[in-house]
């Protein structure tokens, strides 16, 4: 087999484990897997480094060991692509997990920018929590036997001024995270 092939193999095999989380390689994927390449994508992906472990457990099941200096090799630049403070804020204001995964040289800066993002991400889930109660509240309404209506219509202004307190914690952490791009464009 050519390496653009086993390449191509090793990435469908990255893409797979991406989207399954739990997926191991086939026996296939494991024979022709390009491991620096696939240890790049689990680098990539904020793997942590013991993933290779999923790897040799899967390989191992068909007798196929794993080469596992290839795969650090490649998880070691790929680890350093995903542990930018940029991909940090995307990662946490898409609201992802992160295993902890970055090497200390660069875990405080990525650190700092995904709670900078997973502030917004927590403060947005909030916001559009508390607006979609408001909504069934409001629906609701016609179903509410007219001695209790005001106190439900006093719920629902409740529910509006929790909503107000809410998008204010958004705004700072949508403003929090402008500075800190700032700051980032300002120290290049």
């Amino acid at each position: 087999m050519n390496a653009g092939l086993l390449g191509a193999v090793a990435m469908v095999a990255g893409a797979a484990l991406a989207l399954s989380g739990c997926q191991t390689l086939n026996e296939d994927q494991c024979q022709v897997t390009d491991w620096r390449l696939l240890g790049s994508s689990d680098g990539a992906a904020g793997r942590d480094q013991t993933y290779v472990a999923r790897h040799r457990e899967a390989c191992g099941k068909y007798g196929i060991p794993v080469d596992v200096p290839a795969w650090q090799s490649g998880w070691q630049e790929g680890i350093r692509r995903f542990c930018t403070p940029h991909n940090g804020l995307d990662v946490g204001m898409r609201g992802s997990s992160y295993a902890n995964s970055c090497p200390g040289d660069v875990a405080v800066e990525f650190r700092e920018a995904y709670d900078l993002g997973r502030r917004v991400s927590l403060a947005r889930n909030e916001r559009d929590r508390i607006e979609r109660e408001i909504e069934d509240a409001i629906e609701g309404l016609a179903n509410v036997a007219p001695e209790k209506r005001m106190a439900a219509q006093m719920q629902i202004e409740l529910k509006r001024s929790q909503l107000f307190a809410a998008q204010n914690r958004l705004n700072d952490a949508e403003r929090a995270v402008d500075f800190y791009r700032l700051r980032l464009a300002s120290d290049r």
